[in-house]
C-alpha cells in the first residue's frame, strides 16, 4: 500500500490556528514561516491584498492576536524564518529554504532545539526544498516522537484563487495532491491524518466559505509518531 493511500482523514473542520493552539499548549515548539504571520507594522491605514484598505493596525488584527497566542501558550517557542531587512522580525533562526545550505542548516537547528511540536503553515508553497525541508521534519518524528502540522493553501477554493492569494506560490495544492506531496515524502511513514481548515477571523469568513461551495480555506495535515 502506498503511502498518501494510509492518510487519514479528519471529518471535522478545524480553525488552523486554534488547531495550532491546542497542539502546542506547554510544548517546546519550532515554527518554521512564522515570524510574518502577526505582522509587526503598527502604522495607521494599511493594504490588504484582493480588499483594499484597513484602518486597523496589523499588528492587532483577529489574526495576528491569534497566532501570537500561540507563542504564549508554548512552553518555549522558537522561529525559522527568511530574513526580511527593514523589519523587526523576532527570528531565532533566520535561513532562506529555497537554498541548499539552509536546509542544513535547518536540520542543525532541529538537532540542537530537539522541538516537541513542529508548525508549518502557509510556508513549504513558497520554498523549493520541499522534500528535503519535510524530510527533516520526519526525522524528529522518528527519534523525538515530535508531532507536526503543515497547512497548504487550498487551491481548489475559488476565491482564494479570485482575490490573487496564490500568485507568488511555487506550487498549487488540491487535496488529492497536497495529500500526496506531504505523505511521499519520509513524514508518509507515520501517522499522517488530513485536517480541513477554516478561519473566521472576519465576520465575512463564514460567508465566503458558503460562497466558495464549502471548500476549506487550507489543507491541513497532522503528523505523529505510529502508534499514537
Amino acid at each position: 500500500m502506498k503511502n498518501e493511500d494510509r492518510v487519514v482523514i479528519s471529518a471535522k473542520l478545524e480553525d488552523r490556528l486554534v488547531f495550532a493552539q491546542e497542539l502546542v499548549r506547554g510544548k517546546r515548539v519550532l515554527d518554521v514561516g512564522g515570524a510574518g504571520m502577526p505582522a509587526t507594522d503598527k502604522t495607521g491605514v494599511h493594504n490588504v491584498p484582493g480588499m483594499g484598505q484597513s484602518s486597523t493596525p496589523p499588528d492587532q488584527s483577529p489574526f495576528a492576536l491569534s497566532y501570537r497566542k500561540i507563542r504564549e501558550l508554548s512552553k518555549e517557542y522558537r522561529v525559522v524564518d527568511q530574513p526580511q531587512p527593514g523589519k523587526q522580525l523576532l527570528i531565532d533562526y533566520p535561513l532562506d529554504l529555497n537554498h541548499a545550505d539552509a536546509v542544513a542548516a535547518l536540520g542543525k537547528a532541529l538537532d540542537e532545539y530537539r522541538p516537541e511540536v513542529i508548525l508549518c503553515m502557509e510556508t513549504l508553497e513558497h520554498v523549493n526544498y520541499h522534500y528535503e525541508v519535510m524530510n527533516h521534519f520526519a526525522r524528529c518524528v522518528e527519534r523525538d516522537g515530535t508531532q507536526v502540522f503543515i497547512s497548504l493553501p487550498n487551491n481548489a477554493n475559488w476565491l482564494l484563487n479570485a482575490l490573487g492569494w496564490n500568485h507568488d506560490h511555487c506550487v498549487g495544492f488540491f487535496r488529492d495532491v497536497a495529500s500526496r506531496f506531504v505523505s511521499r515524502s519520509a513524514l508518509g511513514n507515520h501517522t499522517v491524518t488530513y485536517v480541513p481548515c477554516f478561519q473566521k477571523y472576519l465576520w465575512y469568513w463564514p460567508l465566503a466559505y458558503v460562497g466558495a461551495f464549502c471548500q476549506p480555506f487550507s489543507l491541513g495535515f497532522h503528523v505523529k509518531p505510529r502508534g499514537k
